[in-house]
């Protein structure tokens, strides 16, 4: 009866690992993409949840962006979630994150200051299911010179480095794909 049972068990629970293991490792990433399921799948409890832990990982919109945790939060409660949020009090300077999407063939590229002697860290992941095909980051120093560059080919592609000096990069997201592509970025 055991023999029986164990590889019944086994394949019951391959699904759902090999599910964790589509999700990003970073965790304001996996939580935004975990945001976005629990929006399109109605679950507005689930939804509430995503948004305070995106609250508490200390993660703002970057500018021009939405802040997803408030509008998550807002969705969960005209659904009727009535919870309180997490009373946290996180780091002056978190993570910023940024949604956005590019055409075939599109580029996107944004400045960032980065601290001397500060561990710098960029992170992207695919979004809204379809896939990183053809999206890769490229970073650059104000000399020109590439510091980092990857092709997004799993759940997330990461960049970091320690900078000498205190100055901008510019971070480069291509779509070198045939079909359009969202992504999630993340500046640390």
């Amino acid at each position: 009866m055991f023999r029986l049972l164990l590889p019944a068990l086994l394949f019951a629970t391959t699904p759902a690992a090999f599910a964790a293991d589509m999700l990003p490792a970073d965790p304001v990433l996996r939580t935004l993409m975990e945001g976005d399921a629990a929006l399109a799948g109605g679950n507005a409890a689930q939804l509430m949840d995503t948004a305070q832990v995106l609250k508490a990982l200390g993660a703002t919109p970057a500018e021009g962006q939405d802040d997803l945790a408030a509008l998550w939060t807002q969705e969960a409660q005209t659904r009727g979630v009535t919870r309180s949020t997490l009373a946290f009090r996180g780091r002056a300077l978190g993570p910023a994150y940024r949604r956005g999407s590019l055409v075939a063939g599109g580029s996107f590229t944004m400045r960032q200051l980065f601290l001397a002697g500060q561990r710098a860290q960029i992170s992207i992941a695919p979004a809204g299911g379809a896939g990183g095909a053809g999206l890769s980051i490229r970073v650059q120093g104000a000399d020109g010179a590439t510091l980092c560059a990857k092709a997004v080919g799993g759940p997330q592609a990461d960049c970091a480095w320690l900078p000498v000096f205190t100055e901008r990069y510019d971070i480069v997201i291509e779509n070198g794909g045939s079909a359009p592509a969202g992504f999630y970025l993340i500046v640390r």
